[in-house]
């Protein structure tokens, strides 16, 4: 299951304002962005990235501020001390990417298919890390072998609500 988020054009001005911000810090502290996709810059990437981060807290009900700065350590949210990435791709059937099995950080990873042009995501599944070791391809997309597991091998995001609410809950 898949769910289509809308934004308003309040939080679209917040995405903007943050991918600015984190563009801005990036460039005074040096720091190199990772990204594979030679075709964007900088500030593309990072305004798609906070629009998918987000999307994935409207969806999983999880307290969020896009104007949180710093490097992340591997995990864009959390939720009952559950680290999430937050992984987001311009195209309809990205997959999700890991330059390495060791860049997989946190306890699971969301996807989330965020393009630029629009006013809305779709997140599309999530998977834990155990569960990326197993399923993850190697693959040359152009830029150098990462790791992939294609959408429709991708969990179920109903699942992952349940069972964050049932943490968040106590259960």
């Amino acid at each position: 299951m898949t769910i289509r988020v809308k934004f308003t054009n309040h939080e679209i001005s917040q995405c903007r304002q943050a991918a600015m911000g984190r563009w801005q810090l990036a460039r005074v502290s040096g720091i190199v962005n990772q990204r594979k996709d030679g075709g964007r810059d900088d500030y593309t990437i990072d305004f798609i990235g906070v629009k998918a981060e987000i999307a994935v807290s409207k969806v999983l009900k999880i307290d969020y501020s896009p104007h949180s700065l710093g490097v992340d350590d591997g995990a864009d949210l959390y939720e009952s001390d559950v680290s999430i990435d937050v992984k987001a791709t311009f195209h309809k059937n990205g997959k999700m990417l890991f330059k390495s099995i060791d860049s997989f950080k946190a306890d699971i990873c969301v996807l989330v298919v965020s393009p630029y042009d629009e006013n809305e995501a779709t997140v599309v599944g999530w998977m834990t890390k155990s569960k990326f070791k197993e399923k993850a391809k190697i693959v040359d997309l152009g830029h150098g072998n990462c790791f992939v597991v294609e959408q429709h091998e991708l969990l179920d995001l109903r699942d992952l609500w349940v069972g964050l609410t049932k943490k968040r809950l106590g259960e």
